[in-house]
C-alpha cells in the first residue's frame, strides 16, 4: 500500500511538474493570441479612436454600416475576387505544368528544381521588396527587357499606374506561389503506380489518354483540396502586397487583407478595422468550412 502511495505521490508531482512547465506557454498564447481576438471582435462595436483608445463606447453596428457605406472598402473586394482568382488559377496551370515536366529525368534537373522551389521559401515581403525594384519605372529590369525586346518604346510606371499596379502585384505572387502547387503535385504524381502506365501502353493509350483517364482521376482529391486551401491563404496574403506597393497607387491594388493592415496603421478609426477585420474573418471561415466538408466528403467516397 505504501509503494502504491509512493508511485501515485511521484505521479502527481510529475503532472504538477509538467503544468509549471506548460503554464508559461500557455499564458503568451493567451495574451499575444486570444486576448487580442476577442479585444478586436469587441472593438467592431465600439467607438475607438487613436485618441479615445481607453474610454469606449458601445456604437451597437455602426462600424458596419460605415465600413459598407466605404466605396473605397468594397473596391477591395472586387480586387480581392480578381487577385485570388487569377493568383490561384495561374499558379494551379504553372506549378501543375511544371510538376508534369520535372517528372521525366534530364540533365540538370536538381538545379532547375531548386531554382523553381526557391522561391516558396522566401516571405512575401521579401518577395514583394525584391519584385518592386525589378518593376521599377525609372530603372528596373523589367522595363530594361522589353525595350530591349522593342515590345515597347519607353519605360512604364508599373506601380506607378493604377492599371497595371494589381497586374505586377499578382505576378510577384505567381512567381512564388507555383512553386506550392508544383511540390504537392509531385509528391502526388509518385503514388500512381508504373503499372498502370504500363497497361494503358500495351492497350494503345496514347499521352493524353493516359493524362485524362489515370493521371488526373488518381490525384483529383489532392489537387482540389490544394486549391482550396491555397485560396483561403491566398486571400489572406497581404505582406506581399505591402512590401511592393502599400495598396496603391490610389488602392488600386488593395485586397481586403491588405486594406485592414494599412488602416491599421494609420490609426484613425480602430472600430472600423476590427469590423473589417471581422467581415474578412467570417469570409475566410466559409471558404475553411467548405475544405473541411470537401476532405470529409472526399475521404469518406475513398473508403467506400
Amino acid at each position: 500500500m505504501e509503494s502504491k502511495k509512493i508511485k501515485m505521490s511521484k505521479s502527481a508531482k510529475n503532472r504538477w511538474f509538467l503544468v509549471l512547465f506548460l503554464l508559461p506557454g500557455l499564458a503568451m498564447i493567451l495574451v499575444m493570441l486570444y486576448y487580442p481576438a476577442i479585444d478586436g471582435i469587441v472593438m467592431a462595436f465600439q467607438n475607438v479612436k487613436a485618441y479615445n483608445l481607453f474610454s469606449r463606447e458601445f456604437n451597437g453596428l455602426d462600424n458596419f454600416r460605415k465600413l459598407f457605406g466605404n466605396v473605397r472598402y468594397l473596391g477591395t473586394w472586387k480586387n480581392t475576387l480578381v487577385w485570388v482568382v487569377c493568383c490561384v488559377g495561374l499558379e494551379f496551370v504553372l506549378g501543375f505544368g511544371i510538376a508534369l515536366l520535372l517528372q521525366k529525368p534530364f540533365r540538370g534537373k536538381k538545379f532547375y528544381e531548386c531554382v523553381v522551389f526557391m522561391p516558396w521559401a522566401l516571405s512575401g515581403f521579401m518577395v514583394g521588396i525584391m519584385w518592386k525594384w525589378m518593376f521599377n519605372g525609372s530603372n528596373g529590369v523589367i522595363n530594361d527587357i522589353l525595350i530591349r525586346l522593342g515590345l515597347v518604346e519607353r519605360q512604364i510606371g508599373f506601380l506607378s499606374n493604377p492599371d497595371y499596379a494589381l497586374g505586377s502585384v499578382i505576378t510577384a505572387k505567381v512567381w512564388t506561389g507555383m512553386a506550392f502547387f508544383a511540390i504537392i503535385t509531385m509528391a502526388a504524381l509518385k503514388t500512381i503506380p508504373e503499372e498502370m502506365y504500363g497497361a494503358a501502353a500495351i492497350d494503345g493509350a496514347g499521352p493524353f489518354t493516359k493524362f485524362f483517364y489515370i493521371t488526373l482521376p488518381s490525384i483529383r482529391v489532392i489537387l482540389l483540396l490544394m486549391v482550396l486551401m491555397r485560396l483561403v491563404q491566398t486571400m489572406n496574403a497581404p505582406d506581399l502586397i505591402f512590401g511592393m506597393t502599400q495598396g496603391g497607387p490610389a488602392g488600386s491594388s488593395h485586397i481586403a487583407s491588405s486594406y485592414i493592415m494599412t488602416e491599421v496603421i494609420k490609426g484613425n478609426d480602430y472600430g472600423m478595422v476590427s469590423a473589417a477585420g471581422i467581415v474578412l474573418w467570417l469570409v475566410t471561415l466559409v471558404f475553411t468550412g467548405i475544405y473541411l466538408v470537401c476532405t470529409k466528403s472526399l475521404k469518406g467516397g475513398d473508403e467506400a
